[in-house]
């Protein structure tokens, strides 16, 4: 469960728009409450552009969970080719490593993880888990309300589908903010996990919650950011 809750932080920060410059770098630093209490960790995101290419790095330190995750792939015109994904977690002393290496030529995937290797199709698409995020904010910004894409979760395929559910205004640790609501789309599960988006901050997530049970609920919320759009200064978002 955690681990898909940070593959969602780190992806909704990072798409650019039709409407809209791409985004050239982002450095961002979340607070965490777990249960409603403020934990100790650091947790930061940094994007960066190198021509038609991102490379996004999400660490967190935090006594429960260390994570470490990095993604790269190709961005055109509101399209993302995935290359590489990785990620690396240790809770509770459990250590979980995996690998997701895309071919564009093949429409193959290979996965690697604590199994051994799989090789997946992605003759019909296939995002890996941050990549996908990309143009989440596209349709975003495009006043799509409601989107599905194929993720590479695990070793599969699942149609994921997301929702906007309205619209509210946020503390964070840069301002009081305007956002968008955004739900996955769990069916009938009693699971909730819902996005903010600041379309006053160039479209970029500031908070995210996700409700797992009775006994496990997690708050992650947008503490600092600099950031700057292709073409234009560096913006700093603070009170």
């Amino acid at each position: 469960m955690v681990k898909k809750y940070m593959l969602m932080l780190c992806g909704l920060m990072m798409a650019s728009a039709v409407s809209a410059k791409d985004i050239d770098h982002v450095r961002a630093e979340f607070s965490v409450l777990l249960n409603g209490d403020k934990t100790r960790g650091v947790n930061t995101l940094n994007i960066d552009r190198n021509k038609d290419r991102y490379h996004v790095h999400f660490s967190l330190a935090h006594w429960l969970l260390d994570v470490d995750q990095k993604a790269s792939f190709r961005w055109n015109n509101c399209k993302a080719y995935p290359d590489t994904f990785s990620y690396k977690a240790k809770a509770l002393g459990v250590r979980r490593e995996e690998r997701l290496v895309f071919d564009a030529n093949t429409k193959m995937v290979l996965y690697q993880g604590k199994d051994g290797d799989t090789l997946i199709s992605t003759e019909n698409g296939g995002f890996d888990p941050v990549s996908f995020f990309f143009e989440a904010r596209c349709d975003l910004m495009a006043g799509k309300t409601s989107f599905t894409y194929p993720i590479v979760r695990d070793d599969g395929i699942k149609e994921t589908s997301f929702n906007v559910i309205g619209e509210e205004q946020i503390e964070t640790g840069v301002g009081t903010l305007d956002t968008l609501i955004v739900e996955r789309d769990r069916g009938s599960s009693k699971r909730k996990t819902r996005f903010w988006v600041a379309p006053e901050l160039d479209y970029m997530l500031v908070q995210i919650s996700h409700v797992e049970n009775r006994q496990l609920a997690v708050t992650v919320t947008l503490d600092k950011l600099t950031y700057n759009m292709v073409d234009q200064p560096t913006k700093l978002a603070d009170q």
